[in-house]
């Protein structure tokens, strides 16, 4: 089988596309039976080989989110998908890319997965809610048009939380199933904790360490977060934030202008980032947006109980007995959550947290789905195109 990936994502910050993209040549690299082609946009043109898997990058314009770049020369990367001839296409680009997928298929019939990575439709109702109800309104059910036009041409679309069945039939898809996102359980583990990370950042050693890892931008919801620690006793918690987005800066100044709080910028070693996690005390993941977020998964690999959001598809992924989910956008509840958390046995609770993740989301077993999902595919694509 040979798959194609669209994907969009940048080389130079941490996604959960390129998490997904690079876990994915991970398994194809051990796999004889499997070829996979990425293509991705980026500042120049280039091809690698990484074991079974071939990227390709192919020029792309800059957007707002940092390292973020669009294809809009379709043409080109449709043939390049027309002459790879894949098996299978893939879409993990909700832009651009999708269009170059279809173009590529019009003389040969391959069938096309889309994944449904991100409720965009609920993240820009977010973002232009201060314009007011009727603009937020009017931009959520434009970005569902469009969104329509890309998942109802796509033979199968797979989706994280089965909370987003609702938004998928708003769509207009009616072929969709869910299949969670994974997490590499050797390299998140509570064996990368280390105490001389916790002694660098310069707080209180007895302080409970909550951390935030992922994009910085409005849906995540990060001023929710950081207004509740700023209702947490003092002296008593340490708040440490990582990764990179358009509010970057902003967290960064708030960071420097608030004591106990640390901000590490962009983390691009793994295993740097598992130390983070494992050295840290409890997960914090403040956004009533997130679908199946992979640092909540990584976090619980690395044996961190999650505080998450009640109405976000955190609440299908984590059980009572490792985290606490809040009301969205209270920050004082979220405060309340993260004291509850704080005052349970932490250290009993690590390898309990790493097995749940090891048994329910290792990545080995979510692509197990994926390339199982494939093949059926392929073949009911094959019998309806051979009785037709």
């Amino acid at each position: 089988m040979k798959v194609c990936d669209l994907a969009l994502f940048s080389p130079e910050t941490s996604s959960g596309v390129k998490t997904y993209i690079t876990s994915k040549m991970a398994y194809v690299r051990n796999r004889a039976d499997i070829e996979q082609v990425v293509i991705v946009p980026g500042r120049t043109s280039s091809v690698s080989v990484h074991g079974r898997s071939k990227m390709v990058v192919v020029p792309g314009v800059p957007t707002f989110y940092p390292g973020i770049r669009v294809a809009l020369n379709l043409w080109k990367v449709a043939a390049i998908v027309e002459r790879e001839q894949p098996d299978i296409i893939e879409l993990n680009c909700q832009a651009t890319m999708p269009w170059a997928a279809f173009l590529a298929t019009r003389r040969r019939r391959t069938p096309i997965v889309g994944v449904y990575h991100t409720d965009v439709p609920a993240c820009v109702r977010h973002v232009a809610r201060g314009a007011g109800a009727r603009i937020a309104d009017a931009a959520e059910r434009l970005i569902e048009f469009y969104l329509g036009l890309i998942y109802r041409h796509c033979t199968m679309t797979i989706f994280a939380n089965p909370g987003l069945r609702d938004r998928l039939k708003r769509l207009g898809v009616e072929r969709a199933c869910s299949v969670p996102r994974g997490v590499d359980v050797t390299t998140f583990s509570p064996s990368r904790r280390d105490p001389a990370w916790r002694a660098g950042l310069g707080l209180d050693a007895d302080s409970t360490i909550l951390l935030y890892t992922g994009r910085l931008s409005a849906e995540k919801e990060v001023d929710v977060l950081l207004d509740a620690f700023d209702r947490l006793p003092r002296r008593k918690f340490g708040l440490v934030i990582a990764g990179d987005g358009p509010d970057a800066e902003a967290t960064a100044r708030h960071a420097a202008s608030r004591p106990g709080i640390k901000y590490l910028g962009h983390v691009e070693s793994r295993e740097a980032l598992a130390t983070a996690y494992a050295s840290s005390d409890v997960f914090i993941s403040p956004s009533r947006y997130e679908n199946c977020s992979m640092s909540m998964l990584e976090a619980l690999a690395c044996g961190l109980p999650v505080v998450g959001i009640r109405e976000s598809g955190t609440a299908a992924f984590v059980p009572p007995e490792l985290g606490i989910l809040a009301r969205a956008g209270d920050a004082q509840d979220v405060a309340d959550a993260m004291v509850k958390v704080a005052a349970w046995p932490l250290d009993d609770l690590r390898h309990a947290c790493h097995a749940f993740a090891a048994e329910h989301y290792s990545w080995d077993f979510v692509l197990d789905r994926y390339f199982e999902l494939y093949r059926r595919v392929i073949d009911e694509d094959a019998q309806r195109t051979a009785s037709a």
